[in-house]
């Protein structure tokens, strides 16, 4: 029995796109797409694109440990209204995800969610880069992917035995090639004039270059977070040609701000890897659109408010994004929407190993997890209007076209005409 219809909108997957209403059923699953369905509720698509929902390879929720600054239920209500039903938990939480028993606590934490919340564990203990975590102890209780904190603290001969281990347990290693050093920013002619100390974007394409070598030596599955360097980018496109399980994400901010930002020393531009100069925001939006990045994802680093208020080089690095990133994505790379949408659905379920239930093709038995889009909707963010605890948003005042007017989540209509429902 259809329980929840959803009506008059164009349904978009990865086979194409037909005019078409989708009807969930009580148990939550998809039961029929096609047209006329009737059921008890009627959700109003009409205008609107209705597509399978955003999946975050790369969010950052802060508990256990600093629940005041974000939670699992506070970052997954920011990630519904984004248009998210799925998102990858990142492992630098304090203690970090380095062993069972912390799996085991965020697996008890996820009933909070208003979305799936899949989990990666560290590749090290407490996220030092001095000692390799239990892989194998974590990978039993069902995590697949496994990143690292401080990637410019880990040895190459510690990654090298991460991504046997890696290879050896069918896990996907995610690192950010970022060195940071005593560098708050991009190094170029704006840290110069400010007199900031910068991070050299050579340091990124070197380390991208290492870690794609060990990658081909090893075997195993390399994804690379948070790239902002195009040249690391085709780095990374050349070993993938040669047969090199290797996929890349780059975050919105990479592709919308330059260096140029940091001369209002507004710490909710400080980013980590740095903001870089235009030509290499206009060369990564390039990439974005000819299918070298395989997927955006948020990077959602929520800061209280008193640490960003603190001078730029003392503030800490990062800003929230998951209820900006697809109208973010949909206003800056003029592409297509199945373009986009295979970079911030399709492409990144594949990778977080949940794409029998996330992005892909829609059809009848799969869990309802969707969304609907209003490309016609403008609108400006404000950081302290969002559902995170944070407001620490560098698109603050940015204006932006398209919103998710509904989300739904295994069936559950948790987002209903862009308002919480839980």
């Amino acid at each position: 029995m259809i329980e929840t219809v959803i009506k008059g909108g164009n349904v978009l997957d990865k086979t194409g796109t037909k005019k078409a209403d989708i009807g969930i059923g009580d148990d939550g699953n998809i039961i029929a797409i096609e047209s006329d369905l009737l059921g008890e509720n009627v959700i109003d698509a009409s205008g609107c694109t209705v597509t399978s929902g955003l999946v975050d390879l790369n969010s950052h929720f802060c508990q256990p440990g600093d629940e005041e600054t974000e939670t699992l239920e506070s970052g997954t209500r920011s990630a519904v209204l984004g248009g998210y039903t799925a998102v990858m938990v990142m492992p630098d939480t304090t203690p970090a995800i380095d062993c069972a028993a912390t799996v085991r606590e965020i697996q008890s934490l996820r009933n909070e969610a208003l979305c799936h919340v899949e989990i990666a564990g560290s590749l090290t203990m407490d996220c030092l880069g001095e000692e390799l975590a239990p892989i194998g102890e974590m990978a039993n209780l069902g995590v697949t992917f496994f990143t690292d904190a401080i990637p410019e603290t880990l040895n190459p001969l510690l990654v090298r035995r991460a991504m046997e281990y890696g290879s050896r347990f069918d896990v996907t290693i995610g690192i950010t090639p970022f060195v940071q050093g005593n560098g708050h920013m991009h190094e170029g002619d704006v840290s110069s004039d400010l007199g900031i100390q910068g991070v050299a974007i050579e340091e990124e394409e070197l380390l991208t270059y290492q870690l794609v070598k060990l990658a081909q030596l090893t075997g195993a599955k390399l994804h690379l977070q948070q790239i902002s360097s195009p040249k690391a980018i085709e780095i990374a496109t050349a070993a993938k040609a040669t047969g090199v399980p290797i996929t890349c994400e780059v975050s919105p901010h990479h592709f919308v701000f330059t260096d140029e930002a940091l001369r209002s020393y507004e710490s909710i531009y400080k980013l980590a890897p740095p903001l870089r100069p235009k030509g290499e925001v206009e060369t990564l939006k390039k990439l974005i659109t000819s299918g070298k990045v395989d997927a955006i994802a948020t990077c959602h680093t929520p800061n209280p408010q008193h640490l960003v208020d603190l001078p730029f080089e003392e503030a800490p690095f990062g800003g929230i994004g998951l209820e900006t990133a697809l109208a973010v994505a949909l206003t800056e790379l003029g592409a297509p929407l199945t373009q986009i949408l295979s970079v911030m659905s399709w492409i990144p379920a594949e990778i977080a190993g949940i794409a029998t239930s996330h992005g892909g093709e829609l059809s009848a038995g799969r869990p309802g997890n969707l969304i609907v889009i209003d490309e016609t909707v403008q609108w400006d963010p404000i950081g302290k209007e969002m559902a995170s605890k944070s407001a620490n948003s560098p698109f603050e005042g940015h204006p932006l076209q398209g919103k998710v007017r509904h989300t739904v989540v295994n069936g559950e209509v948790v987002v209903l005409n862009g308002e919480l429902q839980r």
